[in-house]
């Protein structure tokens, strides 16, 4: 910086000093002394100017590079909220989804079905029961099946007014009659507890030897024992084994258990 000033200084004096000797004279050999002198600073002015066009572009480029940093920063800003903005989104169309298909499930059930949400679920018990938010006042009672369009939940034990505990076909106390589809194979589906934190597994018990089921085969309540109505999809056959004297089938649930949300309590088994 300081060069370049004095680079401008130097061109300053010298057209200062030109210009006073013209103003001072007009002779030919003033005239050729001037042309001498002007050639001899030539290359500093063109220096000073040089330099005076580097700076200020270097001063440019830095701006532009700012600028082009916060622009870089803006833009990412934006397409973070952009793409939270697309996941609360996608979560509101399958809220949305979901509530559409519980919605066409309760109108052509042949259950008279109370709505409920699932407000408490105890880690300890995560498999094995939750709460929801409907009890006596809304005409709940002990014993009855709890489900979702899917399939079958489990049903209702302890109730309150306005809260119940519903035991998840998962826990070993939930014991539903079934049927397998297509077959005359009947049995007891039930949970086994393998230990606090391990997803229980569900099995279809007393069945005949010979049964032979086939895996993705449907089981159905049968509608014995009163408690829940036949009809009801509770899960498919996963696998099928021999015992010395029956027959059982492990079953993958028709319901995802771990992430229920909403489900119908049936209160009636005609509308």
């Amino acid at each position: 910086m300081k060069s370049r000033l004095n680079l401008v200084a130097v061109g300053a004096f010298a057209l200062a000093l030109i210009g006073l000797l013209v103003f001072a004279s007009n002779h030919d050999n003033v005239r050729r002394l001037q042309a001498g002198f002007l050639g001899l600073i030539n290359p500093f002015l063109r220096s000073g100017s040089d330099v005076d066009r580097k700076v200020t572009a270097f001063r440019q480029g830095m701006k532009t590079v700012a600028q082009l940093d916060t622009e870089v920063k803006t833009l990412r800003a934006d397409n973070g909220r952009l793409l939270a903005e697309n996941q609360t989104l996608r979560g509101l169309e399958a809220e949305n989804n979901q509530l559409r298909n519980a919605l066409r499930y309760r109108e052509r059930a042949k259950f008279q079905l109370m709505p409920a949400r699932i407000i408490a679920r105890d880690a300890s018990t995560w498999y094995h029961t939750v709460t929801i938010d409907r009890g006596s006042a809304e005409y709940i009672a002990p014993d009855m099946p709890v489900l979702t369009e899917e399939g079958l939940v489990g049903k209702t034990t302890i109730v309150s007014e306005h809260a119940s505990v519903v035991v998840l076909i998962s826990d070993e106390n939930c014991k539903v009659a079934a049927n397998v589809e297509g077959t005359r194979e009947q049995g007891i589906v039930r949970g086994e507890r393998n230990s606090s934190n391990a997803i229980p597994t569900i099995s279809l018990y007393f069945l005949s030897k010979q049964a032979n089921l086939q895996p993705s085969t449907k089981v159905l309540t049968s509608g014995v024992g009163g408690v829940f109505p036949p009809g009801i999809t509770i899960g498919l056959i996963k696998e099928f084994k021999m015992r010395e004297l029956d027959g059982y089938a492990t079953i993958v649930p028709a319901v995802d258990l771990t992430t229920l949300e909403d489900v119908f309590v049936v209160v009636s088994d005609t509308k």
